[in-house]
């Protein structure tokens, strides 16, 4: 009987090919590599980590949001009915804000409650904060214009709203990488080395700034020169 058994163990497993075989042997091993592969496919929105994302916004003064508006659109693009220029929605993201976050915000249903947002107040937020901080920036140029108010207090008022335009895209990313399955946006958490040139520019331009401010505020260039 023992040996029946033994004859038909072989005879089965004479049937398994050696593809089999060996798809038998790796189905674990793969099994992690192909659901990494998955999130990778199936990303909707562009990926970032919370902390690298308001690094360089800030740093690049704004620069990296028209970077991060396009790789939201260019992914977007193949779900469209219609053509779009991701390049030209990144451009004008002025103009495109409220739609970019509402399609982010429709694909969080599935989502907690805590982890969605108003996709109209923080696309007027952005909005708003990224249109004054621009006007004040040329006012800040010709200061005189406005009886008593220092450039200086231009620049820093245009400052503050600059930074507080990085918070609603933050909330929108965190909400966008929960949605990719990736709530720690480690799909895009590595500095490259135009991260690091990026991030190398800004502080020279920020340090620049701050002089040109402290310069002014000594009474060393007059107020109304622009900086």
């Amino acid at each position: 009987m023992s040996e029946q058994n033994t004859n038909t163990d072989l005879i089965d497993n004479s049937k398994i090919t050696p593809a089999e075989a060996k798809s038998n042997d790796t189905d674990d091993i793969d099994a992690d590599f192909t659901e990494i592969d998955t999130e990778h496919s199936t990303t909707e929105f562009f990926p970032v980590t919370e902390g690298k994302l308001i690094t360089l916004y800030i740093l690049s003064f704004g620069l990296y949001g028209f970077y991060w508006f396009y790789k939201n659109w260019q992914l977007q693009q193949p779900k469209m009915d219609k053509k779009i220029s991701p390049f030209m929605r990144a451009t004008f993201s002025i103009f495109f804000t409220h739609s970019l976050f509402k399609r982010i915000d429709a694909r969080a249903g599935n989502l907690e409650k805590k982890h969605k947002f108003n996709a109209n107040t923080l696309a007027t937020l952005f909005v708003g904060a990224v249109i004054v901080s621009n006007i004040l920036d040329r006012t800040s140029m010709n200061s005189g214009i406005i009886a008593g108010v220092t450039s200086n207090s231009v620049i820093i008022t245009s400052l503050v709203l600059f930074i507080i335009s990085v918070y609603p895209l933050v909330a929108v990313q965190a909400t966008a990488n929960r949605i990719n399955n990736d709530m720690l946006g480690y799909l895009n958490h590595k500095y490259s080395i135009w991260n690091y040139l990026l991030i190398a520019l800004g502080i020279i331009f920020w340090l620049m700034l701050a002089m040109t401010m402290l310069v002014e505020s000594m009474g060393l260039i007059p107020a109304q020169q622009p900086f």
